[in-house]
């Protein structure tokens, strides 16, 4: 697991999923997932679906922590 100010990245590998996904937390809440099915170059993100519990994610986040958890979800998957 990847940790900075708050952000951590946790990889993954969801039976969804045909490769490794990268899920997004900050302070301890889930923010999205990144997942790379159709390969490194086309990632895709996930949100949180209605069905989650409000207090497990982040809806509203500012916009500075969301991209580093970004670029820090895709380095960690590149390896």
């Amino acid at each position: 697991m990847m940790k900075n100010s708050g952000i951590e990245i946790l990889l993954s590998s969801d039976c969804d999923y045909e490769k490794l996904v990268a899920e997004i937390y900050y302070d301890g809440k889930f923010i999205a997932l990144l997942n790379q099915d159709e390969g490194p170059e086309k990632l895709k993100i996930e949100f949180p679906g209605k069905e989650v519990q409000e207090e497990m994610v982040w809806r509203k986040i500012d916009l500075d922590i969301f991209t580093k958890g970004l670029e820090m979800a895709k380095k960690k998957l590149k390896g």
